[in-house]
């Protein structure tokens, strides 16, 4: 049985015609030989609702600046609507899918993120427990899952990026793949560069070839493959049939770390 964890935000998560490509994609794969996590951001869905209380984003390398009122709103916006349209497109392909959030069976358990500036209600995972998500999949269920996570407290707004990469690690993915707004890591001609070692990454990131949002991804999936992952797939959004010969592997359209 082949466990794959599938990450997906940015653009494709609000642009429904390519969202429905990529569930009739996805929704292919469960049963059989595949076990699919679905993990999802939804930046701009949460920037538009921001909007609606005046707030503009603000991000520090890649991380969301997240005060309490944000973080009503990103928690709402992700575990809520994002989470339960993903659901909803997929139960339409007759995928049977159930959607859950890192706060749900204890998931993703999360402490405050520490850093050289104070980014609010912004958390680091420091425990994964993966028996909701084994235990769906036990059930022929496909979890889509929402990373806002369990605190001692409160809900802490986690980066999805590293939320998925945490859940490949604990669950021992055979494949981790992310779905980004661009066709992978990109060189200083905006080529998409193949495949990239860790020190290779570092190079690209101190020389500012790679920034923003593509610098915790890169940097927590490397931190995945040196906990036991052994590749990490970084893609844009092509088509139904790319992506899915990209988990089969029988292609690869973007970057990939190892």
């Amino acid at each position: 049985m082949k466990k794959v964890v599938v990450k997906i935000g940015g653009s494709l998560a609000i642009d429904e015609d390519k969202l429905f490509e990529f569930v009739s994609a996805l929704s292919r794969l469960p049963g059989g030989d595949f076990r699919i996590a679905l993990v999802h951001g939804g930046g701009k869905d949460i920037n538009e609702n921001l909007a609606l209380l005046s707030e503009k984003p603000q991000f520090i390398d890649g991380l969301r600046v997240t005060t309490a009122s944000i973080m009503n709103m990103v928690e709402m916006t992700l575990s809520g609507h994002v989470n339960k349209k993903l659901v909803r497109m997929l139960m339409q392909k007759k995928c049977p899918a159930i959607g859950i959030s890192g706060v749900d069976g204890g998931l993703f358990h999360a402490k405050k993120h520490e850093g050289a500036v104070d980014l609010g209600f912004v958390g680091d995972i420091d425990a994964v427990n993966p028996k909701i998500v084994e235990d769906l999949w036990n059930a022929d269920w496909t979890p889509v899952v929402s990373p806002i996570s369990l605190g001692d407290s409160f809900s802490w707004n986690v980066n999805a990026d590293v939320a998925a990469s945490e859940l490949a690690v604990a669950l021992k993915a055979d494949q981790f793949v992310l779905v980004s707004d661009v066709p992978g890591v990109m060189d200083r001609e905006k080529q998409v560069i193949p495949e990239l070692s860790e020190a290779k990454t570092e190079e690209l990131i101190q020389a500012g070839v790679i920034t923003g949002g593509m610098i915790p991804k890169v940097r927590s999936s490397l931190n995945s493959i040196k906990r036991g992952l052994k590749a990490i797939h970084i893609v844009g959004w092509k088509d139904e049939e790319h992506f899915y010969k990209q988990i089969l592997g029988e292609v690869n359209y973007g970057t990939i770390l190892n």
